[in-house]
C-alpha cells in the first residue's frame, strides 16, 4: 500500500464518522448549534483534503489552448490546501474539543462565530451582494454579544479589546487565552493538539511561505517543472494531511459518540493510532 493510498482510508474513514452523525437531532438548542459548526468544519476539512488529494494525482489534462496537453502537478498549491486542512483541524481542536469549562467552551465558539459575521460586515455590499443577509447577521452579531457580555472571559477584555472585536478588527479575539493573557499562536495550539515541533512549527511555517507565494514556492515550482520533482515535493503534505486526518478522526468521533461504532467496525482503529503517534514523535528524529 503505498502513501496516497493510506491517506484515502484514513480519509474515508473520517468522511464514514461524519456521515454517521446525525447533528440535528441533538435536543439541546445551543449545544446542537455548537455541533453543528463543529461538523460543518469537519466537513471543511474534508473538501481541503479531498482538493488536495487529487491535486497529488498528476496527470495530463486539457488546459489552456497555449499550453496544450500536459501534465498537472503543482505542490505549492498542494501546500496551501494542507495549511487549509491543519488550520481547519487546529480550530476544530481549540474551539470544539479542548475547552475545559463552559466559560470556554462558550468564548471560544461565540467569539469564533462572531468574528466571521463581523467579516462580512465590513465588506461593501457590491463584492458579495449579501446586503439583506448582511442586515440579518447584525441582529445575530448583536444576540452573540448579548450572551457574551456574561461570559467571565470576555469580562476580563480591555474596553480598547471588546471596541475592536465588535468594530471587526479583532479577528483573533477567539484565540485569547485567559490565564496567560494573550492570543494563542497556531503553533501553540498544534502541539496542544498532540503535534510534534516539527509539524507546529517548521511543516507550518513551511506552508505558510507557499500560501503567502514567497520565493521558495517560486523556486520548488520551477524544481517541479525542470527536475520533475512532484512527487518528491508532495510527499511531506502527504505525509502531512495524514496525520491530521487521523487526529481529526480521533477528536471527531470523541466530540461524537455516535460515530464511535464506525472506527471500532472499521478494524482500522490501530491504523489510525499509529499516523497520531508518528505526529506526535516527529521530533524525536531531531534529537
Amino acid at each position: 500500500m503505498d502513501s496516497k493510498e493510506e491517506f484515502l482510508i484514513l480519509l474515508d474513514l473520517l468522511a464514514q464518522a461524519i456521515n454517521a452523525v446525525q447533528v440535528s437531532s441533538i435536543e439541546d438548542d445551543n449545544q446542537r448549534e455548537k455541533l453543528i459548526y463543529a461538523h460543518n468544519l469537519a466537513n471543511r476539512f474534508i473538501q481541503y483534503a479531498l482538493t488536495q488529494f487529487h491535486l497529488c494525482n498528476t496527470k495530463r489534462v486539457e488546459t489552456l489552448p497555449s499550453l496544450g496537453d500536459m501534465r498537472v502537478g503543482d505542490p505549492a498549491s498542494i501546500d496551501v490546501l494542507t495549511r487549509a486542512a491543519m488550520e481547519a483541524f487546529l480550530v476544530f481542536h481549540y474551539v470544539f474539543y479542548s475547552p475545559a469549562t463552559k466559560d470556554e467552551k462558550d468564548y471560544r465558539y461565540l467569539t469564533y462565530k462572531a468574528t466571521g459575521l463581523l467579516e462580512r460586515q465590513n465588506l461593501p455590499d457590491s463584492i458579495l451582494e449579501h446586503a439583506k443577509q448582511k442586515i440579518e447577521e447584525k441582529k445575530m452579531i448583536e444576540e452573540i454579544i448579548v450572551k457574551l457580555e456574561s461570559n467571565a472571559i470576555y469580562k476580563s477584555l480591555t474596553p480598547t479589546q471588546k471596541r475592536r472585536f465588535i468594530e471587526g478588527k479583532e479577528r483573533d479575539l477567539w484565540r485569547w487565552e485567559h490565564d496567560a493573557r494573550k492570543v494563542v499562536p497556531w503553533q501553540e495550539i498544534a502541539t496542544h493538539a498532540g503535534l510534534s515541533e516539527m509539524l507546529a512549527s517548521h511543516m507550518y511555517r513551511h506552508l505558510s511561505g507557499h500560501a503567502h507565494s514567497g520565493s521558495l514556492s517560486v523556486l520548488q515550482t520551477q524544481q517541479a517543472i525542470v527536475r520533475e520533482e512532484t512527487e518528491h515535493l508532495i510527499s511531506p503534505s502527504i505525509n502531512t494531511m495524514k496525520i491530521l486526518t487521523a487526529n481529526m478522526i480521533y477528536e471527531y468521533t470523541e466530540l461524537f459518540p455516535q460515530a464511535q461504532p464506525v472506527l471500532a467496525k472499521s478494524g482500522a482503529s490501530a491504523f489510525v493510532e499509529i499516523w497520531i503517534r508518528i505526529g506526535q514523535r516527529l521530533d524525536e528524529k531531531l534529537t
